[in-house]
């Protein structure tokens, strides 16, 4: 073989390698913070409006060098940052080790308002590679194990992942199961409020601007409905939800504004493909998150802090301050 197709090969070899050491090491611990302003037509909001600094996908799990370089950037760029609310939409751990650091970060949060949350599948479930072979977390009650004779249906299970991860469809890993009630204690102790499939008021300037949240939508049972009940007709309302499909939900327009997470982005962009995987929302593999616009309602679908699997690529890490001003 001629020299320059070796050289070539090592080209090309090199690359792909320093490609998946900066996806691995370097992209994840890049967080940015960026700053939207959002103009709503509901009244009632303080001149200078509200500040919302929106949080998602934490996916914390045990101490890991990674992890820890996130944190300190996470509290750099927060440091002396003034926000009136505090939003968290979800997978704040990626598994029970990680509750401990999601909950020590989250006590440095400092709204002035008030912090508020809503569950994500990640903190209800911990998902593993050994979920495509049948496990669940209610199987894992029950001791279930992998049965190496049933070798013929393990394939044909990981091919029926293949196939979902290629259409983008949703894909379900869960192996064991969380303490909800000790995840949302442990929030309510740390001065965020839990809202699941329910809504409040926060006094602002004159009036008052509504906080509500739903349940998640792969893991729990969502109920916009219930969420909005209290909600008063034409009050501003931001509403809590870690899968953006709740966008399709009948009823969600009367939100001014969508806060969501879950898709991270895609984590990995590809050329002419887009993300390489959405978490099988309605969102396409062109735009993964960003923002979204349906008559009075926009939503918002952070890229989040953290990853499903530990790699990020053109996708980085992100944290939002939002402020909300009326239109009138």
């Amino acid at each position: 073989m001629q020299r320059w197709i070796w050289r070539l090969l090592a080209a090309t070899a090199g690359a792909g390698l320093a490609a998946v050491l900066y996806a691995l090491l370097i992209e994840r611990t890049r967080v940015q913070l960026d700053r939207f302003t959002v103009a709503i037509d509901a009244p009632g909001l303080p001149p200078e409006g509200i500040t919302i600094l929106h949080l998602s996908d934490f996916h914390f799990g045990a101490d890991g060098w990674v992890q820890a370089r996130k944190i300190a950037r996470l509290r750099r760029l927060l440091d002396g940052v003034q926000y009136d609310l505090a939003a968290l939409t979800g997978d704040l751990i990626h598994d029970a080790a990680g509750l401990e650091p999601a909950i020590e970060l989250v006590t440095t949060l400092r709204p002035r308002l008030g912090g508020f949350s809503c569950p994500g599948n990640h903190d209800y479930a911990e998902y593993t590679v050994w979920g495509i072979f049948g496990h669940t977390w209610q199987e894992s009650g029950r001791g279930g194990r992998l049965n190496l004779a049933n070798l013929v249906e393990a394939v044909r299970k990981l091919g029926d992942f293949g196939r979902k991860v290629l259409r983008n469809e949703l894909v379900r890993l869960p192996v064991a199961f969380n303490d909800m009630d000790a995840i949302h204690a442990a929030l309510t102790r740390a001065g965020v409020q839990p809202l699941v499939n329910r809504g409040v008021p926060v006094p602002v300037g004159g009036g008052s601007l509504w906080v509500a949240g739903v349940d998640d939508l792969t893991e729990g049972r969502p109920d916009l409905p219930a969420a909005l009940a209290d909600v008063p007709a034409g009050a501003a309302l931001v509403l809590l939800a870690h899968n953006p499909d709740i966008w399709l939900a009948p009823g969600v327009e009367r939100a001014d504004l969508i806060l969501a997470g879950h898709t991270h982005g895609g984590q990995i962009r590809l050329p002419l493909l887009g993300a390489a995987h959405t978490q099988g929302t309605h969102l396409t593999r062109r735009q993964a998150a960003g923002w979204f616009s349906r008559g009075r309602s926009r939503m918002f679908v952070s890229r989040g802090v953290g990853e499903s699997i530990p790699l990020r690529f053109g996708v980085r890490p992100q944290v939002a301050l939002i402020r909300l001003v009326s239109r009138t």
